[in-house]
């Protein structure tokens, strides 16, 4: 069963995703974010760097951005309608791009006319296909459609009114764009907990609950739109006990952001994030002469696996990834715990790549960079 919470600590907006009382996924946002993943502005373009493809663009009260032209020709004094494709980190600058796109329950809208594209995690048929490109066709001159995974039960007509709503919310903005002087922001993305509240099995989903009133608006259109029993969503409110301490959020938090991470073996993980990237380091927490037998050191590295995939999730990792694993001298061992770690990432939302093992036995992986990480 899943539950969603959403609550303030300080100036930060706050999302937990629990499954089965466990969090397995966090947020945290600054309230009043103004360059968050999704939002859309009418931009500045600054300058140019024609040997690196890229140009820097002002998106409005000085905040500067990278944007990659893939060779298209872009001036500087040009005002273009770009999106954050990534949020910005350390002092990296937010990413944009000039593809804008419009996320629904079941399509995202993009700007690439005729185009239909599918989830890699839903199995369409070749006739399912077929069926879903004659009902969205009509939908299709200006735009195109990828299909989520949730898309693959969904009924016609909620395509179809899908189709519509996102089609007439991207004329709505190219229509803003064109009047809006730059820079200057003329959208904003969906919260994170939205998103992660689309991916859900609604059937498994238990409450969605929030302290914020505004917040609960925003959950409360939602629920309309998708039909959702209100009975599973909840503004809370008691002067007695704050929704943080009915949870223990500051014990869960605590438990995210630390460095160790306890394995129910005795064992631990070590997780640094740098600026270049995040090293973990999988110790044993053993006399060294526990784990000398090869069966010992595997079964630890499998479960340092299984937790380093569920951390990638809740922490939202991303860029670079370096994993020490225990030293394995079977043959054939690292091929296995690769194997294990691709399978591991396979349900992760956010693309990951396990790369290889290098000769010095440190695992190499790259998880795709969106939104910023918790800690």
């Amino acid at each position: 069963m899943n539950k969603l919470l959403v609550t303030a600590k300080e100036n930060d907006l706050i999302g937990v995703l629990y499954e089965d009382g466990k969090a397995v996924r966090l947020s945290r946002t600054p309230e009043g974010e103004d360059f968050g993943f999704g939002d859309v502005f009418r931009a500045h373009v600054q300058n140019v760097s024609k040997g690196l493809s890229s140009a820097f663009l002002d998106l409005s009260g000085g905040q500067n951005a990278y944007l990659n032209t893939g060779g298209r020709p872009v001036k500087a004094g040009q005002e273009l309608t770009v999106q954050i494709s990534q949020e910005a980190l350390g002092s990296k600058l937010p990413t944009v791009t000039d593809r804008i796109s419009l996320p629904g329950e079941y399509l995202v809208l993009t700007d690439e006319p005729g185009s239909l594209a599918f989830s890699r995690r839903a199995e369409f048929s070749g006739m399912r296909r077929e069926e879903i490109n004659e009902l969205l066709l009509p939908f299709m001159e200006q735009n195109g459609f990828i299909l989520r995974t949730a898309a693959e039960n969904a009924p016609d007509e909620a395509l179809v009114k899908e189709a519509e709503a996102l089609t007439a919310a991207y004329r709505q903005l190219m229509q803003k764009a064109e009047y809006s002087p730059a820079p200057a922001k003329i959208a904003a993305g969906q919260p994170v907990w939205l998103e992660w509240l689309q991916g859900l099995d609604k059937a498994g989903l238990q409450e969605v609950i929030t302290d914020i009133p505004s917040v609960y608006e925003g959950f409360s259109a939602y629920f309309a739109r998708t039909g959702l029993p209100t009975e599973k969503l909840r503004l809370y409110s008691d002067p007695m006990i704050t929704l943080g301490q009915l949870v223990s959020l500051e014990k869960t938090l605590a438990e995210a952001g630390g460095r160790k991470v306890w394995l129910d073996s005795g064992a631990y993980l070590i997780i640094e994030r740098t600026e270049a990237m995040t090293v973990i380091d999988v110790n044993s927490g053993k006399d060294e002469k526990d784990v000398k037998s090869l069966q010992a050191a595997e079964a630890i590295n499998r479960e340092a696996a299984r937790e380093i995939a569920r951390q990638l999730l809740l922490r939202n990792m991303s860029g670079m990834i370096m994993i020490d694993f225990i030293n394995m001298k079977r043959k054939g061992a690292e091929a296995e715990l690769l194997d294990a770690m691709r399978e591991l990432t396979e349900p992760d939302p956010v693309y990951v790549k396990v790369l290889d093992i290098t000769p010095l036995g440190i695992m190499e992986l790259t998880r795709r960079r969106i939104r910023r990480p918790y800690a």
